[in-house]
């Protein structure tokens, strides 16, 4: 079992030396959740979400016991009436403990993952002095809802084994109608495309502490892992985009188990213009662009990827205690365009795949994948 003493060594001590205060307030002694929220110029949606996280309640639907958790707004770079609205909102709702902090960046450190990092590193240092390894530290977005039983969901999970969990995001259900048809339409087709991969690769490289079905999010509306995981990874590496990424693909390599669970659930806004580079709204403004210009949406082809899971699962049978490599881990965003193929077909053809080998043993399945796909001993060479 991992320990904040005993994790990291001299990676807990930088985590710790860079860890701000914040000036803010010490913990709770029964504090188990930290929950962090990175928001800039967000007045609009700081209510919602606020609202949210004040009816919190426990898998019996009894009010959560507001001592157990805190929640920190980090108000970074804001030119609206954020800081205003966020005074406003701890008046409103005094029965959590909301702590706000303010900070102005510099230009290049103006930037969602600069911020989140910063929140991390203050959780996983509230943390470390109550001596408490196994408190969790949550994050979302400020223009997202979490469900009522998020955090009790969070850790219920947790309690299952993992160290790091990704909550399933939806948009919010009002918002997302009014999006124009193609984007709703690329939306769900990009759904089903990342639910059947999900489904081929437990069917040729199962994860009991994360079987499926399991979605592919592990992403800013709705990450967590507990304080002594974060220092296990190294914490959150430093990315201008992404860093939700890095830091499970960091937990994941540094040997963490990771739930994405769909009993973890947030909605979260459906606006085309965001705040963050990279966010929601980037996706939705992508997909807008190519149903406007008729592009086909390239993907990683079901053949591609099959071969690559066959290849995962072949790895993991071979290599019981060892990480796999993320060259067959994670899909390509951008693979090879003797690799892709269009999104609809791809779609289709991955759910004939995983409807064939259902039926199969996964012994099976491995054995008639090392008949059928010829390109494995290359990658399985260069995979370990």
């Amino acid at each position: 079992m991992i320990s904040l003493h005993d994790s990291g060594g001299p990676v807990r001590d930088a985590l710790l030396a860079r860890a701000m205060t914040l000036a803010l307030p010490a913990p709770h002694a029964s504090m188990r959740c930290c929950v962090v929220v990175p928001a800039r110029n967000e007045a609009v949606a700081l209510p919602a979400l606020i609202e949210s996280l004040a009816s919190q309640c426990d898998l019996a639907g009894a009010v959560l016991d507001p001592a157990t958790f805190e929640v920190v707004l980090l108000l970074n770079n804001c030119t609206d009436g954020t800081a205003a609205v966020a005074a406003a909102l701890s008046r409103s709702y005094s029965q959590i403990r909301l702590q706000i902090a303010e900070l102005s960046f510099d230009v290049d450190e103006a930037h969602v993952g600069r911020a989140r990092q910063v929140l991390f590193d203050l959780a996983f240092a509230r943390f470390h002095t109550m001596q408490r390894p196994h408190g969790v530290i949550l994050t979302t977005d400020a223009d997202s809802r979490p469900a009522a039983d998020w955090i009790a969901q969070t850790e219920a999970e947790i309690a299952k084994g993992v160290v790091g969990v990704g909550g399933r995001i939806t948009l919010d259900p009002d918002e997302a109608v009014n999006l124009p048809v193609g984007v709703r339409r690329f939306l769900l087709l990009d759904i089903g495309y990342r639910r059947a991969l999900e489904e081929l690769r437990s069917l040729y490289a199962p994860e009991a502490h994360d079987p499926f079905p399991r979605h592919h999010q592990h992403f800013g509306g709705s990450l967590a892992v507990t304080a002594a995981a974060y220092a296990h990874a190294g914490g959150m590496p430093l990315r201008r985009t992404n860093e939700d990424v890095a830091l499970y693909r960091a937990i994941v390599d540094a040997g963490g188990r990771f739930r994405h669970s769909h009993t973890v659930r947030v909605q979260t806004s459906a606006r085309l213009i965001g705040r963050a580079q990279g966010g929601m709204a980037d996706a939705l403004g992508w997909w807008q662009r190519q149903a406007h210009s008729a592009t086909p949406v390239m993907v990683e082809s079901a053949e591609a990827a099959e071969v690559r899971l066959a290849a995962l699962g072949l790895w993991c049978a071979d290599n019981p205690d060892r990480i796999p490599p993320a060259s067959l881990r994670m899909t390509p965003e951008s693979p090879p365009s003797d690799r892709t193929a269009e999104i609809h077909a791809t779609l289709r053809a991955l759910r004939d795949a995983c409807a064939a080998l259902r039926p199969l043993s996964l012994a099976a399945r491995l054995m008639q994948a090392r008949g059928r796909f010829v390109e494995l001993p290359d990658m399985l060479g260069l995979a370990a």
